[in-house]
């Protein structure tokens, strides 16, 4: 994992497709009983991914061990939480969903840190 940027793009361009998919297949069936899970996996699959591949893009982060393990926290938590929410609302059954839940908030604090320990340098035009 060697160019975080172009990992989390194109992890969150390949969920915003499934997302759009699936809200497509909500919309033809007329079942819109997962439009929360579909809003958690485009939330934190596409949105959330995205900006953190443009943070480390921004941050000239593609190595960073503390990034890499962010990531890899990220990717599987909105997978994870996106499916579980589905099973909890149909089934009631919240494991999946709170696992999920536990890879992104991990995820986000790993997020924090990286943005303290590495913050982005921003040059003025003045």
């Amino acid at each position: 994992m060697n160019n975080l940027p172009r990992i989390c793009w194109t992890t969150s361009a390949i969920i915003a497709l499934a997302g759009m998919l699936w809200g497509l297949q909500m919309a033809v069936s007329g079942d819109h009983s997962n439009l929360a899970a579909h809003a958690h996996l485009n939330l934190l699959g596409w949105v959330s991914l995205a900006l953190y591949g443009t943070y480390y893009h921004l941050a000239g982060i593609t190595r960073l061990l503390l990034a890499r393990l962010q990531v890899l926290f990220a990717i599987p938590g909105s997978i994870v939480m996106g499916i579980g929410v589905a099973i909890a609302d149909q089934t009631g059954a919240e494991e999946l969903a709170k696992l999920g839940s536990l890879l992104v908030i991990i995820s986000a604090v790993l997020f924090v840190a990286v943005t303290i320990t590495r913050p982005l340098r921003i040059n003025s035009v003045n």
